[in-house]
């Protein structure tokens, strides 16, 4: 099992983690307070360390990161849960389902993942074209007023 080290926690968890909460909400036309975002950001990160160590088979680890990054969201922006699960969400698919499964096929043809795995600035490194991505796309967002789907238009009560 992989132990990330202090380092990539730092440099990659939390950009990580902010950078997917802002593209996930910016996407479904919310605009979330940077600061309240930035404090649910490293209580994820912080809790993703743990929660990676743990031994649960494959997928569960996700699976909690996500419970955990919806809950923090939620609380931490004072969102409805209606409001915040779609964005983040849709944030995880971008991250995880398109970025990930393009990018990293790709980078472990040139640097095997042993070598990433061992070196924590090869690490950092080899990570960062991800939240170049999702910065991209939240800018644009941001510019052109650009939305997948508008969460602010549901009226209900949750």
């Amino acid at each position: 099992m992989d132990v990330m080290p202090w380092q990539a926690v730092v440099f990659i968890s939390i950009p990580e983690a902010f950078l997917l909460m802002l593209m996930g909400l910016a996407l479904t036309g919310l605009r979330p307070d940077l600061k309240r975002l930035a404090a649910a950001a490293v209580i994820q990160a912080v809790g993703s360390f743990f929660i990676r160590q743990l031994y649960f088979p494959y997928g569960v680890h996700t699976l909690m990161q996500v419970a955990t990054m919806t809950v923090l969201a939620k609380f931490a922006l004072n969102y409805r849960w209606s409001t915040v699960l779609p964005g983040i969400l849709l944030g995880l698919a971008i991250f995880a389902g398109i970025l990930d499964q393009l990018y990293i096929p790709f980078i472990v043809k040139i640097i095997p993942i042993e070598v990433i795995l061992s070196n924590t600035w090869v690490r950092i490194l080899v990570s960062l074209p991800q939240p170049s991505a999702m910065l991209i796309i939240i800018l644009l967002c941001y510019r052109y007023n650009f939305k997948i789907f508008d969460v602010t238009a549901i009226k209900e009560g949750m």
